[in-house]
């Protein structure tokens, strides 16, 4: 499978659904170490969200690592890929 979004791809997210954590759902929250991260929800339970990455054929240190859910900082509503970007504003 390949990443969902790449350098220079605009992504839309928001605070008001933060709540609604449900599986294959993109979240973004930091990570002090690596900064902004963007990665799928593989499972939740009580408080925990583990986490995966749509590109299967790389490694991730947060690959199966598990989250408290009060660390996501964003849930994604939508990728705007660089491409479209592009083609509208040429």
């Amino acid at each position: 499978m390949k990443p969902t979004a790449f350098p220079g791809d605009y992504i839309v997210a928001t605070t008001l659904l933060k709540s609604f954590f449900l599986k294959k759902r993109l979240i973004i929250f930091f990570d002090e170490t690596h900064s902004y991260v963007i990665k799928r929800i593989a499972n939740k339970n009580k408080s925990l969200l583990t986490l995966k990455s749509d590109n299967t054929s790389t490694s991730s240190v947060f690959c199966d690592k598990k989250i408290q859910q009060n660390k996501v900082l964003f849930i994604v509503l939508l990728i705007i890929k660089k491409k479209y970007i592009s083609m509208f504003f040429a």
